[in-house]
């Protein structure tokens, strides 16, 4: 499903977003989060339970084969993705919370991944071997690139900066790429997989949704601030789908991981859609209430 070429350019491109967000960060960003860590402990605990959880769920609901099934596991079971911070951004949520949850996600799913990975892959997919070494290796390769960012970053601001732009530009292109190259070659696939198959779809789609909507509630559950929350769904809900196909590409070959490959692949083309309508939705109504704020002259 995902040629050579591509498979070479899509880590490539995971590994420019990776250098990017490490560059987003600054220490001023930094200090300010650490003032308040339970937030942080919070959203990383959120990351690593909910996502897991409910494409676990989603596998029993929808009775999605094995192959196809460890790919929805490893999806559910990665860290957040940059284009969450590019969508907290747009619904004026809190960017440095998610900047630094992503970058914490990021880090310690070298070693949660792997073991959630195994403890729902071992049930949804019995049959199929699941390199997890394989697995733990790739995610380190591709993570390592956020060190070399925060490095650049500390040594300068400009190139730091320059660097983080980059970065989103290329988590941007992730999805392009797919969609020019991905969905045209496997059109039939995808038609054949939606009238045998809807559950495939609605899983990709649900999967997100449910994610933002579960972290909402669970921040406002522990009294998180409205934007705090908006950025707890965001962060959440939008797991990192094309670290989750290059992990595949890296760890699967033949039809397993183009089975694999389908659920991380359409998920990161309908969750764009998805988070925009999310982030239209906080947008407005940041809008309207800052409306109702008086203006003091």
């Amino acid at each position: 499903m995902i040629g050579a070429f591509e498979q070479l350019l899509l880590t490539l491109l995971v590994a420019c977003m990776m250098l990017g967000m490490g560059a987003a960060m600054t220490p001023r960003d930094v200090r300010r989060e650490l003032k308040r860590p339970k937030w942080l402990v919070l959203a990383v605990i959120g990351q690593f339970t909910f996502m897991p959880l409910i494409a676990f769920s989603l596998v029993q609901v929808f009775d999605i084969p094995p192959t196809v099934a460890i790919g929805l596991v490893i999806l559910g079971c990665m860290p957040g993705g940059t284009t969450s911070n590019l969508f907290t951004y747009f619904s004026k949520a809190n960017l440095s919370l998610s900047v630094i949850v992503t970058m914490l996600t990021t880090m310690a799913a070298i070693v949660i991944s792997p073991l959630l990975i195994g403890l729902y892959g071992g049930v949804v997919a019995a049959d199929v071997e699941v390199p997890y070494a394989n697995i733990m290796v790739s995610l380190a390769l591709l993570i390592l690139p956020i060190f070399a960012g925060i490095w650049l970053r500390r040594r300068s601001a400009n190139v730091g900066g320059a660097v983080e732009l980059l970065g989103s530009v290329f988590g941007i292109l992730v999805i392009l790429l797919l969609m020019v190259t991905w969905v045209p070659r496997n059109w039939d696939l995808l038609v054949q997989t939606f009238q045998e198959r809807p559950g495939i779809f609605a899983a990709s789609i649900l999967l997100p949704v449910l994610g933002m909507a579960v972290a909402y509630l669970w921040a406002k559950l522990w009294g998180a601030s409205l934007p705090d929350r908006r950025t707890f769904a965001l962060e959440i809900g939008i797991v990192n789908g094309p670290l989750a196909v290059a992990v595949i590409a890296l760890s699967f070959s033949g039809e397993t991981k183009a089975a694999a490959d389908l659920i991380p692949a359409l998920y990161s083309l309908f969750v764009v859609i998805t988070a925009s309508l999310v982030t239209v939705v906080f947008r407005r109504a940041h809008d309207r209430a800052e409306q109702k704020i008086p203006v003091l002259l």
